[in-house]
């Protein structure tokens, strides 16, 4: 059977960045796609006025979309993109108890610690997940600009006896969309180093408020990127992955392709949100406390970027000690 005789209907949960650039070039493509959102409101935008995709080369393109609240329960779907937040990850479980076993969901959150929430409420089978360098930035609740191009890697997290029909058809879906996407046997050695991607660039924009590039630009800022990567490394190593090299080649690679990218940590935090540092630097943290791995520059980071969103926030609480 060839991948583009399977039809497929794509649900989409979560109306941010990621959300809105996968639905609008879906659409845009002519697939069928429903939009699931967290308020009523932007529901109701979306179904009023559309999706409106900023392309990398300034123009304009807007589509019609389907879109209901969360509240109102998931609709039936084949494959469920799951672009919500780590930290919104739990609010959302109890609905994805309720999908059919024919279901397949696409998990693709920053961080780690996705895998094993996923899989209390749904069987291994259903669950996949994905490492996503495509560079988005939602301008309003029913416009996004797509700010760098990547590569979307898709597969279960350990190694299956053989692919999934449905998430195969939406690998061969999405390059025909535009993007570049590929099928692994196993992403959770990917998972792993976009993990250190995120874990160097998220924190640090955020802290300096620059956009990607900017890492780049100084050799004070690379130099602390560098220190971070193999201080990461050492955790990733003690948990089973070999980090090399080019790795951070890789990383850099991130920076240069979504230069003009404002990170999602950064626009949590101008936008007074709670950002997912907890499941990405935090996770390093944890992770070298119990592999006795020394992380002090993950640990300040993290402290820093908790203290940060706190004074943001007009909180003015100290960042406290999270697994302690």
């Amino acid at each position: 059977m060839q991948l583009q005789s399977i039809p497929l209907h794509l649900v989409v949960i979560g109306g941010g960045s990621v959300g809105l650039l996968y639905a609008s070039r879906l659409l845009l493509s002519g697939q069928s796609v429903t939009l699931v959102t967290r308020t009523r409101e932007q529901a109701q935008l979306l179904t009023q006025a559309g999706v409106t995709l900023r392309q990398l080369d300034g123009t304009m393109q807007k589509a019609s979309i389907r879109s209901n609240p969360m509240e109102d329960g998931l609709p039936q779907g084949d494959l469920y993109l799951l672009a919500v937040k780590q930290s919104d990850l739990d609010a959302i479980l109890p609905d994805l108890r309720h999908l059919s076993a024919a279901s397949r969901v696409l998990a693709l959150q920053n961080g780690m610690g996705h895998y094993e929430k996923l899989t209390q409420v749904l069987e291994s089978r259903q669950c996949f997940f994905a490492s996503n360098t495509e560079g988005a930035r939602r301008l309003s609740p029913v416009e996004v600009e797509h700010t760098g191009t990547g590569l979307l890697r898709i597969g279960p997290w350990t190694e299956q006896d053989e692919r999934d029909p449905i998430c195969n058809a939406f690998v061969e879906l999405a390059n025909r969309c535009g993007f570049q996407a590929v099928y692994e046997d196993t992403i959770k050695p990917f998972a792993w180093r976009k993990l250190l991607a995120n874990a160097l660039i998220n924190p640090l924009t955020a802290l300096f408020e620059m956009p990607n590039g900017m890492l780049l630009e100084s050799p004070h800022t690379v130099t602390f990127m560098k220190e971070l990567f193999w201080e990461a490394a050492a955790v990733a190593e003690r948990c089973g992955e070999k980090i090399e090299e080019r790795d951070w080649q890789e990383v850099v690679k991130i920076c240069r392709n979504t230069s003009r990218n404002i990170s999602s940590m950064l626009q949590d935090i101008r936008r007074r949100n709670h950002t997912e540092v907890n499941a990405i630097n935090g996770y390093l943290v944890q992770k070298g406390r119990e592999t006795g791995i020394p992380v002090p520059m993950h640990e300040t980071l993290l402290r820093a970027v908790l203290l940060k969103t706190d004074m943001v926030k007009g909180k003015g609480e100290a960042a406290i000690d999270l697994f302690g």
